[in-house]
């Protein structure tokens, strides 16, 4: 690993946080909306050979898919809310999975690209409507690493440029 490619400690914290928005942002919208989950996990991208490491209150989950259908079976008027985040740099210069031709590496890398990153949420998540609906408070933590088929050349449309390695959801 070559230090002068490494990110700076600016880039770090700027790629870092927007990323933690933007997925946190998208994420909670498609669990909101029940949207299929598949597409944020590296269970979907054949350059990853495990699969996201999914728990839900000290209970692991198989697949993004078997997840989605606990959200599902909470019912109609479950909304979860967002009230924090906070996000890390893990790994400035991660590399599992990736393609020994990635486009432009060096860069990828500089530009805090090739990062994995810790995003903890902390929110509400409300069983229902109005303002008498049950509520708990919920803590979240992912480790979000790069998709290298949104780094190609000409990545797919749509494609998510970080995608859930580990979960770890818990109702407090």
């Amino acid at each position: 690993m070559n230090k002068s490619n490494l990110p700076d400690a600016h880039t770090e914290g700027q790629v870092s946080g927007e990323a933690a928005d933007n997925f946190v942002s998208t994420y909670y919208q498609a669990v909101n909306s029940k949207a299929n989950l598949q597409s944020f996990y590296v269970n979907t991208s054949p350059r990853y050979t495990i699969s996201a490491d999914i728990s839900i209150n000290g209970q692991l989950v198989a697949t993004p898919a078997d997840y989605l259908k606990l959200i599902e079976a909470q019912g109609n008027g479950v909304h979860y809310d967002v009230e924090s985040l906070d996000a890390h740099v893990m790994n400035p210069s991660f590399k599992f999975g990736m393609p020994e031709n990635l486009h432009d590496a060096a860069k990828a890398e500089r530009n805090g690209s090739r990062m994995s990153i810790v995003v903890t949420a902390v929110g509400r998540v409300q069983f229902g409507k109005g303002k008498d609906a049950p509520q708990k408070m919920f803590n979240e933590t992912f480790v979000l690493v790069p998709n290298w088929d949104a780094m190609a050349r000409n990545p797919p449309r749509g494609a998510k440029k970080w995608l859930i390695m580990s979960q770890n959801f818990r109702a407090l």
